[in-house]
């Protein structure tokens, strides 16, 4: 502070000569060689074998000066390092999408700042003026403004083609849907009931129940209730193939999504796609059930759908409210084996499952599901698209899902 700083890095030297591993001396020795203009040996001085660097300070300082001396490529592996070790570290990832800019990396610089927003949310920080320190308020705003400007030209760019073939006139409620996304307006449902998660098509028709004839397939499906359910009951005869449909342990506790009189409820499924994987074993062990499901139209999006099982509610347990993702699909059920006092929910309208009689509902609605009997009911239940789609909306819907699937994940 008395700018006596050449004594300043003598002691700070002599400390660390006994105690290597005291990373803010390591760190103001570097920042005294930068004011006096030796970048090299800075980065040198940071890049000596050392005690780990745990909480990725030294790692993101080596970064940095590797961007000031005009080598991004290496800012950025030594970035991607540290957040490796440290994934709750906002300075590295704010620093990371704008080293990727640099290399003409877009993707990557979305997906740094798309986890740079959600481990800020997570945190409390930078998520307003008032919860951003001033020195990292400008450097904010930019990914922000960037942030927004990138994907939405990347989003538009992945249904171009559509619209192109299709003509521009026919995505016009898809582009009011996915600008609803973006936030460009206040894209709420007028129905306090109905609360989408992740993506509104706000003109479809609206409503809890939709008529499952609707779906060209259903018929068929219908027709063969009884193949599907012999098969199911066999598997519920050995029951052991089951597993939790919301992906617990064995043993583990049923969240609080779950509830019921039972000492431990559960709701299990068997299935024949989960988040659009194909579970080919299942498929072999349900030859008749999968023939019929491949046969049909399936909503298909990399990494989300389609979703398909034989749904479990185990006795005396119950699904407790709660809302679906998207509009986009329904919810198809076949009822295969129903006992007395087990009934669904949805937007407030009680419905009471009967066997082989499909039904179709929004879930993105309010909904829950209980069976308070004390035998298994066990139901068909799949994703499907919403039958008011048309085919150039259905493409426009799965490459702009799948383009923001790459930026999450």
């Amino acid at each position: 502070m008395r700018g006596e700083v050449l004594q300043a890095e003598v002691l700070l030297r002599s400390l660390l000569a006994e105690h290597r591993d005291c990373t803010p001396a390591r760190l103001a020795v570097a920042d005294y060689m930068v004011q006096r203009g030796d970048l090299d040996g800075a980065l040198q001085w940071l890049l000596t074998p050392q005690a780990d660097d745990f909480d990725g300070e030294l790692g993101f300082a080596v970064a940095r000066l590797q961007y000031v001396r005009g080598d991004p490529a290496a800012a950025r592996a030594a970035l991607e390092a540290v957040l490796s070790r440290q994934q709750r570290f906002l300075e590295a990832w704010l620093m990371l999408g704008e080293v990727c800019d640099v290399l003409g990396d877009t993707l990557a610089a979305l997906r740094a700042r798309n986890r740079l927003f959600a481990e800020a949310n997570s945190q409390g920080r930078w998520i307003s003026p008032e919860t951003t320190e001033p020195q990292w308020q400008p450097a904010v705003r930019r990914a922000i403004d960037a942030y927004r400007r990138d994907k939405r030209e990347r989003l538009f760019a992945a249904f171009a083609e559509v619209r192109e073939r299709h003509g521009a006139d026919s995505l016009r409620r898809f582009e009011r849907a996915l600008t609803g996304y973006l936030r460009e307006w206040d894209a709420r449902p007028p129905d306090a009931r109905q609360r989408p998660k992740f993506f509104w098509f706000p003109d479809l028709p609206p409503g809890p129940y939709h008529d499952p004839m609707l779906q060209p397939w259903a018929a068929t499906l219908r027709d063969a209730w009884q193949d599907i359910r012999d098969e199911a009951v066999e598997l519920l005869r050995e029951d052991r193939d089951f597993e939790s449909f919301l992906g617990l342990k064995p043993g583990q506790r049923a969240p609080q999504s779950i509830g019921g009189a039972a000492a431990n409820p559960a709701w299990d499924a068997f299935f024949f796609y989960n988040h659009g994987v194909r579970y080919d074993a299942n498929h072999k062990r349900c030859p008749r059930t999968s023939a019929l499901l491949e046969s049909i139209e399936l909503c298909r999006i990399a990494r989300q759908a389609p979703e398909i099982c034989f749904s479990l509610i185990r006795p005396q347990s119950s699904i407790l409210p709660h809302y679906g993702v998207t509009n986009i699909r329904l919810v198809f059920h076949l009822p295969l084996v129903v006992p007395p006092d087990c009934a669904l929910n949805v937007g407030g309208i009680e419905h009471r499952w009967r066997e082989g009689e499909p039904i179709l509902f929004d879930d993105t609605y309010e909904h829950e599901a209980w069976n308070r009997s004390d035998q298994p009911r066990l139901i068909l239940l799949m994703d499907c698209w919403n039958p008011h789609l048309t085919e150039g909306e259905k493409e426009a819907v799965r490459l702009v899902i799948e383009a923001i699937n790459a930026i999450e994940h």
